[in-house]
């Protein structure tokens, strides 16, 4: 969730805030407890029917002394959803990014950790079927998933491999006897084709076999109206379009009634439009209607992202074993092993424009491989529970981050560079003027006062009128915009041949046009530099890559005990050493271009051979906390625990060779309830305090000497304090009301840091709260006497933040609903035969039609070329779904 952050020691007052709510929320929790011990016991406890595997033990979510999140596979149909991003607001506390499917990243309590950069890791750990799932493995498709599990605060002790934050845990169904299966389809608006199935069968005599598959296809809302010659031939996306498809075979062996060997193999292919970027300038894709030169309105329906060969891609591919097998009725074991390798591409327009002086694309291409192991002993006692074992992972990396601009872009660059020559040479006239005219040792030297008795002097004002107020820098502005020499673009041969002409070359425009590159040569020679070339380049293509391959290997131990002092008390301890071993290396190509200028070099980034770092991290963290259960309906609970997330490298910053990334650690006090209030409410409370420092943030940075800006990590120390609070009321038989929200506080230190633009930014202290934020739903399976009708409804809140942010240029004020408040609202009923045999459904997502600008107006050209964009929602969504099960 966001943070609306306010510079300054203002601390005190948001913690007596948090601290009064914290008081009232344990007041009334404390209430409710004691009115609903009195009470008999209920008929049918709620709290049953969800287990989890938080602690690596399947246990009942409410019985459970850690805070934890459990999504239902009903909860998952009836929402239609197919990815974390579609469940993140059914999670307090939790979040998932929307921005791309292959630089997707979790987000837990306000903590989210860069994933450009394969030398690092993010904070909070993704596993699927007990498997680790690194950066761009995370964002997978959700097809006969069991739940999701989101764990919040350090889960380093039993999971291990950068869980500081949390970790989110998809569990599939696995293989089983019975025999079972289904089609289903999905189709709505965007000609939205969905189409999934699963069929399960026992292969042969206790060896049983499951599939699944899933394809989802949807075409863009955004018109994508460019059309450059580089891509005829090549697929044009419309913009936000959707095309992914993903399956999965299992084969479960019932070796005998105490062990089983279950090997699976998982495929994922993505390929679709790349992030959108509809810009929001003056030279941007017009509306017609609104006779405003550029675009500030991004729902307009059309934009132009001219990318060369856009798109974002995928090819996935995984292998895992898994063996469980109990020695007796106390000890057992399970060993998994897996191997996962992809492959990616995410090509996009960085401009918004189809301007071919203003072109920039970037593309992050990653080969890489895990192999991931993990042996895990269990033992359950009358009293003792405990977990042990040995996780090791070996991760191999290849990437290589593309910059990519035509030559016509590069031309105007080399604009910007001449125009300041140009500038000094009227400054050295104008200075030479004044001393002429003998205002400098009027002034005693000082050339500003001389300037400003200058400025007077043309205006007939006494000079009194002027000193102070003009200044030499502001004589020179003006006297360079009154010589008419300033470029748009030196490929302009009117403005070229005034330029030439101040350089002491004689060349008319009709000269210039006529003679192609041959004034440009002539210039070339003349300054000694090949970067000045004629317009017969024209739409070609530069090309600065960072090449980045890594080496990462990863061990870890761990204990962890769990002891029952008596029925309603227990508490448990927990241990792990982990190690960390990172080799890197980097690599900046030399511009293909030179082969067609010979002599030129790279302009962005200089060109480095390649060269590599190797570094070790480690790290003893633990836990220990206790449970006590009030009655069968109420608990509560208390934990210390430390999380670790190993250092690393900057793939696109090489002075991290030198000087990597500290480790993040963090320390993590939490105490809960979790209870059924007056036998239907269901009632989760959390209340954090958390110490998190070393936080490694991706941030768009260019220091001197770069030409242009790139997501960079800086660290950070935080404190966090925070309450979550998830309900649900059975309000009948059938039918159920839930909220969940959370509100957190953050004291922030941050290091000093280059902005985007080139800022320094001073290391400073910030302190804030999270946004407004809530989830309410409501569930109700009908009684109508024909099968099963069920309604759900999910109605998403988001407070908007933006107007608390410092420093936006001025026209953000008239772009359309970019100070809107975030207000989803989602339904679906459904219907299915007695025999559950046929199900179907109408659905509908965003029923309000709200648009909305995702995240802020950015991008990287906006300063250097002008071109701000944006990223927007899809509007309403509707549709309908079959579904046969057999």
């Amino acid at each position: 969730m966001s943070l609306t952050f306010n510079s300054g020691k203002s601390v005190g007052r948001f913690r007596k805030k948090l601290i009064a709510q914290t008081v009232a929320t344990s007041l009334a929790a404390a209430a409710f407890t004691s009115l609903a011990a009195e009470q008999s016991e209920p008929e049918e406890d709620i709290s049953d029917v969800i287990v989890v595997t938080a602690q690596k033990r399947v246990q009942n979510v409410m019985k459970v002394p850690v805070t934890v999140d459990s999504v239902s596979a009903d909860t998952i149909e009836e929402s239609g959803s197919i990815l974390l991003q579609d469940i993140d607001k059914f999670i307090p506390g939790f979040d998932f990014s929307e921005g791309t499917m292959t630089q997707a990243g979790v987000t837990i309590r306000g903590i989210s950790s860069p994933n450009i950069s394969v030398g690092s890791d993010p904070s909070s750990a993704t596993f699927f079927d007990d498997v680790y799932m690194p950066r761009a493995a995370q964002n997978v498709l959700f097809s006969d998933m069991q739940r999701i599990e989101v764990l919040k605060g350090p889960q380093g002790t039993l999971f291990g491999k950068n869980a500081a934050m949390g970790v989110v845990n998809m569990i599939p169904n696995a293989p089983q006897e019975d025999f079972e299966g289904f089609v289903k389809g999905t189709f709505g608006t965007d000609n939205l084709v969905r189409i999934e199935g699963m069929i399960n069968f026992e292969l042969l005599e206790d060896v049983y076999f499951r599939a699944n598959f899933l394809t989802n296809e949807q075409d863009g809302f955004v018109d994508n109206v460019a059309r450059p010659e580089w891509n005829e031939g090549t697929k044009i996306w419309e913009l936000g379009a959707e095309n992914h498809d993903a399956a999965r075979a299992s084969v479960k062996w019932q070796v005998s009634e105490g062990t089983d060997v279950t090997f699976s193999y998982d495929w994922d292919n993505l390929e679709q439009a790349p992030p959108m970027a509809i810009g929001l300038s003056e030279y941007a894709w017009e509306n017609p209607n609104d006779g405003v030169p550029g675009n500030i309105d991004p729902f307009a329906d059309k934009a132009e992202n001219d990318v060369r060969h856009g798109v974002e891609g995928r090819d996935m591919t995984a292998y895992t074993l898994k063996i469980n097998h109990d020695f007796d009725q106390y000890w057992s074991m399970k060993f998994v092993t897996s191997y996962r390798e992809w492959e990616t591409v995410n090509r996009q327009d960085e401009d918004g424009t189809a301007n071919i002086t203003r072109y920039l694309d970037t593309s992050n291409n990653e080969d890489s491989s895990i192999f991931y192991n993990e042996l895990q002993i269990n033992y359950v006692g009358d009293k003792l529970s405990y977990v042990g074992g040995v996780t090791y992972s070996k991760e191999d990396v290849w990437q290589e981050s593309e910059i990519n601009v035509t030559t016509d872009t590069v031309a105007r660059l080399v604009t910007g560079d001449l125009n300041a020559q140009v500038k000094q040479v009227v400054g050295g006239e104008v200075l030479s003027g004044l001393q002429q005219a003998g205002l400098i040792d009027m002034a005693m030297g000082d050339v500003d006062t001389a300037a400003a008795i200058y400025a007077c002097t043309l205006q007939g004002l006494d000079a009194s009128n002027c000193i102070g107020q003009v200044s030499f820098a502001d004589v020179v502005d003006q006297a360079y915009a009154d010589s008419g020499l300033e470029m748009d673009h030196l490929w302009n041969a009117d403005e070229w041949s005034n330029v030439l002409s101040a350089f002491g070359m004689d060349a008319s425009p009709e000269f210039v046009a006529a003679t192609g590159d041959l004034t440009y040569d002539l210039a070339a020679q003349m300054f000694g530099s090949p970067l000045i070339f004629g317009p017969s380049f024209s739409g070609m293509f530069w090309s600065e890559n960072f090449v980045n391959t890594g080496d990462f290997t990863s061990y870890g131990i761990y204990s962890d005990f769990d002891y029952q002092f008596t029925d309603k008390w227990n508490a448990f301890f927990g241990l792990r050493y982990t190690r960390d071993d990172k080799e890197f290396t980097w690599e900046i190509t030399e511009t293909q271009f030179t082969e067609e200028r010979p002599g030129v070099t790279n302009i962005l980034f200089p060109a480095v051979p390649q060269f590599g770092a190797e570094e070790s991290w480690n790290e003893l963290t633990g836990r220990i906390g206790t449970g006590y259960q009030i009655n069968d309906d109420h608990m509560v609970f208390a934990s210390y625990a430390t999380g670790y997330k190993a250092g690393g490298y900057d793939s696109l910053n090489i002075s991290s060779a030198t000087q990597p990334f500290e480790p993040e650690e963090v320390k993590n006090l939490e105490i809960g309830y979790k209870g059924v209030l007056a036998e239907s409410l269901r009632t989760t409370l959390a209340f954090y305090h958390t110490i998190l420092d070393g936080r490694q943030r991706s941030v768009e940075s260019k220091p001197p000497g770069q030409n242009q800006a790139l997501p960079t990590v800086v660290n950070e120390d935080l404190v966090l304090n925070g309450v979550e609070v998830t309900l649900e009321w059975e309000i009948i038989d059938g039918m159920t009301f839930g909220a969940v929200t959370d509100y957190r506080e953050t004291d922030q230190e941050s290091e000093a840091f280059y902005n985007a633009v080139g800022e320094l930014i001073e290391a400073m202290t910030i302190s804030g709260e999270s946004s407004v934020n809530y989830t309410l739903t409501y569930d109700w399976m009908m009684d109508i006497g024909l099968g099963d009708t069920r309604l759900h409804i999910d109605y998403v809140f988001a407070e908007n933040t933006r107007v608390f942010e410092v420093g936006q240029p001025a026209f953000v004020e008239d772009i359309p609903n970019y100070y809107d408040d975030r207000q989803d609202l989602n339904a679906r009923i459904s219907w299915a035969s007695e025999n559950e045999n046929w199900e179907l459904a109408i659905w509908g997502k965003n029923l309000l039609d709200n648009r909305y600008v995702e995240g802020s107006l950015g991008g990287r050209t906006a300063g250097v070329l002008g071109t701000p964009y944006v990223t927007i929602n899809r509007g309403l969504e509707a549709g309908v779904e079959v579904k046969y099960g057999f």
